[in-house]
């Protein structure tokens, strides 16, 4: 099994088996997973910002924005074979850690979840929200999505 660790900024698209993403310590941010069920391809960001009014630098293969990391994954996913009519989305994170009046987390997963819809990526399963922070699994294989909450010890299945 191929395990991706996807930081900040990181997004891939694999046709390859049994190929596993993990996003550590998603507190604002959203870890995106998306995979299509007619070819078995499958993807995955680790998405900062919500959308391009924000600086990103995609010259060096980071998609910071849910803006470019999703138009970035539907070009992937099309150049891979997929006609992205399978396609379906697990988002994990968008939590308002800080307090701040900036709303990074909510504004994350409103953008994120705007931008799949416009894309018709339907949205099959999400964890998001609240104020704690999430390490995400994702088994491409079975589509299985597993999130970790450290300060509460929970284990959630998607």
């Amino acid at each position: 099994m191929i395990n991706y660790k996807l930081s900040i900024g990181d997004l891939l698209v694999s046709k390859e088996k049994d190929v596993t993403f993990t996003c550590y310590g998603l507190g604002s941010c959203i870890g995106l997973f998306v995979q299509d069920r007619t070819t078995g391809i499958c993807g995955g960001a680790h998405i900062q910002l919500p959308s391009d009014s924000f600086s990103y630098n995609t010259s060096i293969g980071k998609y910071y924005s849910a803006q470019s990391a999703i138009e970035q994954i539907v070009n992937q996913f099309k150049s891979k074979g997929s006609n992205c009519l399978s396609l379906r989305a697990k988002i994990v994170g968008g939590s308002s850690m800080y307090g701040s009046s900036y709303d990074i987390g909510v504004r994350n997963i409103h953008d994120t979840i705007t931008l799949l819809s416009k894309n018709l990526i339907y949205v099959a399963a999400s964890d998001t929200g609240g104020k704690l922070s999430r390490t995400a699994f994702f088994n491409c294989t079975t589509g299985e999505l597993i999130v970790r909450i450290a300060e509460t010890n929970e284990i959630k299945v998607f």
